[in-house]
């Protein structure tokens, strides 16, 4: 009985909470437009994991992807990757979401939604996303 009470005290004196919502295209199309944008991210364990660090460059005529990985080993050292992608993209609406679709120069697609929470974009849960200013396009 008194954690009913507890809760519903709680529910009544606690701040509304922040729902995630679809972005417009032209909102979605500004913040990546000539912008550079790092995506950061864990895969795994804390201790044993990858970390992934995704830098990219939204360009007119495409983008620039330039990939990092940093994997710890059980022995203490590291293992680092690096990987390069690049293609044209695209701000559209695709089953009432939207987000960016892309397209590599090896021909593969993909889409990706992107949200808005607390007035900051967002892909999904685990994941960083950060405007780093002007994009370097060529």
């Amino acid at each position: 009985m008194y954690n009913l009470i507890i809760v519903c005290f709680l529910l009544a004196i606690s701040k509304p909470v922040n729902a995630q919502t679809i972005p417009s295209e032209s909102e979605v199309q500004n913040f990546l437009s000539n912008n550079k944008i790092l995506i950061t991210y864990r895969e795994g364990e804390v201790l044993y994991g990858t970390y992934f660090f995704i830098e990219i460059h939204y360009c007119p005529n495409g983008y620039g992807l330039y990939g990092n990985t940093i994997k710890k080993t059980v022995l203490g050292n590291e293992q680092r990757s690096n990987w390069q992608e690049f293609g044209t993209w695209k701000v559209v609406t695709q089953d009432e979401l939207v987000g960016i679709h892309y397209t590599t120069t090896n021909g593969i697609e993909n889409f990706v939604p992107v949200y808005i929470y607390n007035d900051n974009f967002f892909i999904r849960e685990g994941l960083t996303v950060l405007n780093q200013g002007p994009a370097t396009c060529y």
